[in-house]
């Protein structure tokens, strides 16, 4: 009975997420709201459509093979096989293996359609700027990372069950919570991997910066420009650290084809989530999620039926931690959809702080070209941005940052 009801949630799970792009992709039919309606022309709304069907009919038959691959190893007990091969090595290498081998079977099957979508779809559409060397070094840098992240969890889950059992629910969602903060203190030696950094010309975007910055009293670090032009035609920009000192990086695109009021009206945005703390104030929620995740593992460790339903003769905590997700995602999505109002908030107040600044149509100007250049969804549907969205739409935004530069 328990494996028919984690099967049914699974696909009904999926059917879901099905569901909400169906609504969004009918939403494509209702006409612009009227402040977003020059970001395309005709022919380009056109061609944005035409990406969008390319780009659906793609998805749809990816997300079908994804979810029979997963539901085939479900249900042929395919987990707990791949366990008993491995039953001579240590725990910790048996998981480490398993997760490795799982990880590269995953890739495998979603290659052909990341590959179709990048030098097929993208390309054609002027997205893509990978080559093919980049494209499968960065799946296999993807494969080794993916693993070794999702072993450290692994591990970590186990050895704090293992050793301070009921206990594990707190020091579990604490250790958890202090790896989320060293994460955010390292993203850039993470993106290392991927991208290269280098430092930002002298010049008056660098003063301009700098002058934001100290107006603040925020001490920068550094101020770097990544490679992001190697792989698309799509810029972002992002502020890292804690405290007084970041580390400032900026997308090579956003630099070598907007203005400098333009940049820096982007990185205000960026800027005003540092300023606001706004990584911080979303601890106390992030770790609630944590917790109700501890505490779930601790009822799936502790009902044996989870593991013999699917072929385990015991505890297994890679499977515990998949079969989480498979029978708390309304949970999940509930959380995610107070998550998602809560960053469209922070949003909002970065947007603000860029506008009182004197940033407003700067920001609104490249908010416009950055969702241009990138084929954005320029007017999704409500329930999607409701439940999936972490930033406000782009008529949302633009009606923000109007309403704060008339005073309101």
């Amino acid at each position: 009975m328990l494996r028919a009801i984690i099967i049914i949630s699974f696909f009904l799970n999926k059917g879901f997420d099905a569901l909400i792009r169906h609504l969004n992709d009918r939403h494509m039919r209702e006409e612009l709201p009227e402040n977003v309606r020059d970001v395309y022309d005709e022919e380009e709304y056109a061609n944005w459509k035409n990406y969008k069907a390319e780009s659906r009919k793609l998805y749809t038959v990816w997300n079908l093979a994804d979810m029979l691959f997963l539901a085939l190893l479900l249900i042929s007990n395919a987990y707990a096989w791949g366990f008993k091969l491995l039953e001579g090595c240590n725990v910790y290498v048996q998981y480490f293996i398993f997760t490795l081998v799982l990880t590269a079977l995953t890739e495998l099957v979603n290659e052909p359609f990341k590959y179709y979508d990048t030098f097929v779809i993208e390309e054609k559409y002027g997205l893509n700027k990978s080559t093919k060397k980049t494209f499968f070094m960065d799946n296999i840098k993807n494969i080794i990372l993916g693993s070794v992240i999702s072993f450290l969890l692994i591990a970590l889950i186990m050895f704090v069950f293992e050793t301070f059992g009921n206990m594990a629910i707190l020091i579990g969602t604490v250790a958890m919570m202090v790896i989320m903060l060293v994460l955010n203190l390292i993203i850039v030696p993470i993106m290392r991997i991927y991208n290269k950094f280098t430092p930002l010309e002298e010049g008056e975007l660098k003063n301009k910066l700098l002058a934001l910055c100290g107006k603040y009293g925020i001490r920068v670090r550094k101020i770097v420009v990544r490679d992001a032009s190697r792989r698309t035609t799509t810029s972002n920009a992002f502020c890292a650290g804690f405290g007084k000192l970041k580390t400032i990086s900026l997308d090579d695109n956003l630099v070598n084809n907007f203005t400098d009021d333009e940049i820096v009206a982007v990185f205000a945005h960026e800027f005003a989530h540092a300023k606001y703390k706004h990584a911080l104030k979303s601890l106390p929620f992030s770790m609630v999620r944590v917790l109700l995740i501890f505490v779930t593992m601790w009822i799936v460790l502790n009902v044996p039926e989870f593991y013999t339903a699917f072929g385990f003769d015991g505890i297994n905590y890679f499977f515990a931690q998949m079969l989480i997700t498979l029978v708390t995602w309304p949970v999940s999505y509930g959380l995610d959809t107070v998550s998602a109002y809560i960053s469209r908030k922070h949003e909002y107040q970065a947007d603000a702080f860029a506008a009182k600044e004197g940033y407003g149509q700067n920001l609104i100007a490249s908010l416009k070209r950055l969702h241009k250049e990138a084929l954005s969804d320029i007017n999704p549907h409500p329930l999607k941005v409701l439940l999936q969205y972490s930033h406000p739409t782009l008529s949302q935004r633009i009606t923000a940052i109007e309403s704060v530069e008339k005073g309101g």
